[in-house]
């Protein structure tokens, strides 16, 4: 059983691991994120502000002070953990992608006793230090640090829902794919996030909600209003107004562009509202980060790797490109991309 001194994990949500490794990229530009056989445990190399864990969307948490291993035995884990005195701990234990034969009750119970072997105090309700421990039967693999971050669990999205809003449309996006869209096109940029067609105003509410300055345009009056009503609800502040998506003014710093344009029944005339928003930013801004999330054929949906795509966003670069299953007749493309140098 073998393991890397002081590794840090970073321990993803089930939901889409591979928009989880973007947007973990993204929030974490300090490091160097690497994959292994887990679906969802990612080894990060050097060091970074791990607090951003916090506001993201697919990161349960990362292990800190820790390694990865592969499973044999509480035995053999107990001889790569390096127990110290601490006050107000607890030890926490979950699983990812099935069961290893071992129960997460017992590691809980062991490794608690070990820490209060070294004078270690206990909190479980509310502990100011939370030791994780991830067990990941996809590669057979142990996980193990101090966590920064929620930790496994829902954590309210259900309660987010667009259907939960006071103003709602039946095509608006899931709250944590708005979140992950806004923090893999933003990352730690300073800056508006803008939303040049926000429609009802998720992608605001989600970016609002990570204290970015945030800036949400669209052409209805009606959504317009109903987004400053969804702010609200919310109880998080976004600027709105009603604009062409073709000509408004852009903050002079920005962050990033994040969308998800009104595709309808005329596509042409979709394509073409696109194509000359994306002309405006280019025509304002040398640099910007965009994240688009498009609607595509159903089946194009990989969970575990960027997919190809043959989308084109004039003046801008695709960078990555990532499938998502909606229902069996239609799935969505989410693209990642930034300002083009080229002519």
């Amino acid at each position: 059983m073998t393991s890397l001194d002081e590794t840090t994990v970073i321990a993803l949500r089930g939901w889409h691991p591979a928009i989880s490794r973007a947007e973990a990229r993204a929030m974490f530009p300090e490091c160097v994120i690497s994959q292994n056989e887990s679906r969802r445990l990612i080894i990060a190399e050097g060091d970074s502000d791990w607090t951003r864990a916090e506001i993201m969307a697919g990161c349960e948490c990362v292990l800190v002070g820790g390694g990865i291993a592969e499973w044999t035995s509480i035995e053999d884990l107990h001889k790569l953990i390096e127990y110290q005195k601490m006050a107000d701990m607890a030890v926490e234990c979950w699983r990812h992608e099935g069961k290893l034969p071992v129960s997460t009750k017992e590691i809980e119970h062991q490794l608690g006793g070990r820490f209060h072997d070294e004078g270690s105090t206990f909190n479980l309700g509310n502990p100011t230090h939370r030791f994780g421990v991830v067990l990941d039967a996809s590669a057979g693999l142990v996980a193990w640090g101090w966590m920064v971050g929620p930790g496994p669990g829902k954590h309210g999205w259900a309660s987010m829902r667009a259907n939960k809003r006071p103003f709602f449309r039946p095509v608006s996006l899931e709250p944590r794919l708005a979140r992950a869209a806004v923090n893999i096109a933003a990352g730690i940029n300073e800056g508006y996030v803008v939303d040049p067609m926000c429609g009802t105003g998720g992608i605001l509410i989600e970016s609002a909600l990570t204290n970015r300055q945030t800036l949400g345009i669209d052409f209805d009056p009606v959504m317009v209003e109903g987004t400053k009503e969804n702010l609200e609800w919310a109880g998080v502040k976004a600027e709105v107004r009603r604009d062409d998506a073709t000509r408004f003014q852009l903050p002079q710093k920005l962050a990033a562009l994040v969308v998800d344009p009104p595709y309808g029944r005329n596509s042409k005339g979709d394509e073409k509202l696109l194509e000359e928003m994306l002309a405006n930013v280019v025509a304002q801004h040398n640099e910007c980060r965009l994240v688009i999330i498009l609607p595509g054929k159903a089946g194009n949906e990989n969970l575990d790797q960027a997919i190809e795509t043959e989308f084109k966003l004039p003046g801008f670069k695709v960078e990555e490109s990532y499938g998502i299953p909606v229902h069996k007749s239609l799935g969505r493309t989410l693209i990642i991309a930034s300002i083009s140098t080229q002519d």
